[in-house]
């Protein structure tokens, strides 16, 4: 045989092998496709025997639909604990969270007394330009007694298209008679921004409280205030702060860190599920020192952007260890309006880092535990090392590690009821307001020269009890310096009827913000890097 004769002949065995093997890892394919679907088919046929024999044997006529979304959820329970079925009615109201507005008349309020009480009016919607206050008690809705009234009673008498009317009936501390208003519905905003301002000639201070579609953009604009201001350092607040859209981390982290650099990464099975997202040079803001505040309920894309920050060195991380939700979930929407929140992916800081936290106890205590030992924090058994931009080590746990570590304040279980009964709220009005002098900047009064003494906090006790509530005095010194300052931001509150007053006393008084101002020199040495 001759060279051209064996070159041809090995060609042909060639062919012959290649073939064979693409052969044997189709049919394996198809196996395991087939299994699959037979295995699949199978357990399909065993849910709809198990609803055929309910239909037909159980005692009573069964609701068919609720068992399904029973069986949908049952599903889901198994797998994480953030995959989850949203039934149609509920996945509106998710829907205007996200896109962040929704139509109505524009207060935040409580039941109180079986009386909505308005806790603050939205700024810049028809309730605040028709000068409803915080305190003011709607006591008849078109016509009809708003007394004994239930919340979602509320959502659907207040609430309605833009540019329809509610007329409504307000009782008002210290107005003898009932004010009438005529409010024209209008869109309301959802603020991500919960409160932002200056602490002083050149700290600014925001608080994020979610990431919807309006993130970006609200914090584009208060930040463009608080520089016009003088800001040359800021606090960004993520504390509590549950997460929400992906793109919007991306977009707000995106914000700090100049271009080329990666903010996360998304890894998954799903035909959607992998992406690097990057930062840009289209949204950097200007260099300033940066610290980021984070606790326990900082999660999801709180957490990308507190990574992103700590591992591209851009500002320090304090406050406390975070959530630990490193999934990412996709949306599937069902034909009758319910949707399927899947997850598809686990995503990861610029370091590699993945933060999510344990599940395989079950839900509830996921959700109930906050570890504490770093040794109970590994995400595969061992803390890996990583380094961020500037060299330093950090470890993958579950949730991201702060910097420096401050222990949010723990008030006592008598403490949160009286702020849950709104008993604070109620004694501010009625027995400290009265009392309250000022002339000029009534703000600078109030936050400098106003001090709540203890023979207020007495007062305070004493009004508790009237209200029903004895509260334990020997629990008074644990939370006395907490419950003087939130007197005096629902005092501010109630004399502005502007949140950002009372936020700004609570601030001041918070002993992590505190803490976390003699931090500047070193999150400026953190991001040195940069400089």
């Amino acid at each position: 045989m001759n060279g051209k004769e064996r070159s041809l002949r090995n060609r042909r065995l060639y062919r012959a092998v290649l073939i064979a093997i693409v052969l044997a890892v189709g049919m394996w394919f198809t196996v395991r496709f087939i299994y699959a679907a037979g295995t699949l088919m199978s357990e399909m046929r065993k849910i709809t025997s198990v609803m055929s024999l309910i239909s037909k044997a159980y005692v009573e006529e069964p609701d068919l639909s609720r068992l399904s979304e029973g069986a949908i959820e049952g599903m889901l329970k198994r797998l994480d604990p953030h995959s989850m079925y949203i039934p149609p009615k509920e996945q509106e109201k998710i829907k205007e969270r996200d896109i962040g507005e929704f139509e109505g008349i524009g207060i935040s309020f409580v039941i109180q007394n079986e009386l909505i009480t308005v806790i603050a009016p939205i700024t810049g919607t028809p309730a605040e330009r028709l000068g409803i206050r915080s305190g003011d008690r709607i006591v008849e809705i078109d016509g009809i007694s708003a007394y004994g009234i239930t919340n979602e009673e509320v959502f659907k008498k207040l609430r309605g298209p833009k540019g329809t009317t509610v007329k409504v009936k307000v009782s008002r501390e210290g107005v003898p008679e009932l004010i009438d208003f005529t409010i024209v519905r209008d869109k309301i905003p959802i603020h991500s921004v919960w409160t932002s301002f200056m602490l002083d000639d050149s700290t600014g201070y925001v608080m994020l409280n979610q990431f919807t579609a309006t993130t970006t953009d609200e914090l584009h604009d208060v930040l463009d205030e608080l520089e016009a201001s003088g800001m040359k350092r800021l606090i960004f607040d993520l504390r509590n702060n549950q997460g929400g859209r992906l793109s919007q981390a991306v977009s707000v982290a995106d914000m700090f860190i100049p271009g080329g650099h990666v903010i996360v990464s998304r890894v998954g099975r799903a035909e959607q599920g992998d992406s690097t997202y990057y930062s840009t040079d289209l949204a950097t803001r200007d260099m300033f020192d940066l610290i980021v505040l984070i606790n326990g309920g900082s999660a999801s894309a709180s957490e990308i952007v507190a990574g992103a920050i700590q591992d591209l060195a851009r500002g320090m991380i304090v406050g406390s260890r975070s959530f630990g939700k490193g999934l990412v979930q996709h949306p599937y929407k069902l034909k009758d309006g319910g949707v399927i929140r899947l997850s598809t992916a686990h995503w990861f800081t610029p370091s590699g880092r993945l933060v999510q936290r344990p599940y395989d106890k079950g839900r509830g205590e996921y959700y109930a535990v906050r570890y504490r030992d770093p040794d109970e924090l590994t995400v595969e058994g061992e803390r890996e090392a990583f380094n961020t931009l500037s060299g330093r080590t950090v470890y993958a746990s579950a949730g991201i590690d702060p910097d420096v570590e401050i222990e949010d304040r723990k008030i006592t279980g008598a403490t949160a009821r009286l702020l849950s009964e709104r008993i604070i709220f109620e004694f501010a009005q009625a027995e400290m307001l009265p009392g309250f002098k000022a002339e000029g900047d009534e703000f600078e009064i109030l936050r400098r020269g106003f001090e709540v003494t203890d023979d207020d906090l007495t007062k305070l006790l004493e009004f508790s009890k009237e209200k029903g509530f004895e509260y334990p005095a020997e629990l008074l010194d644990k939370d006395r310096e907490y419950l003087k300052s939130q007197i005096k931001a629902e005092m501010a509150q109630l004399i502005w009827s502007n949140r950002d007053y009372y936020y700004f006393i609570r601030v001041e008084s918070d002993s992590t913000v505190i803490e976390a101002r003699r931090l500047f020199n070193r999150a400026r040495e953190v991001s040195a890097v940069w400089r």
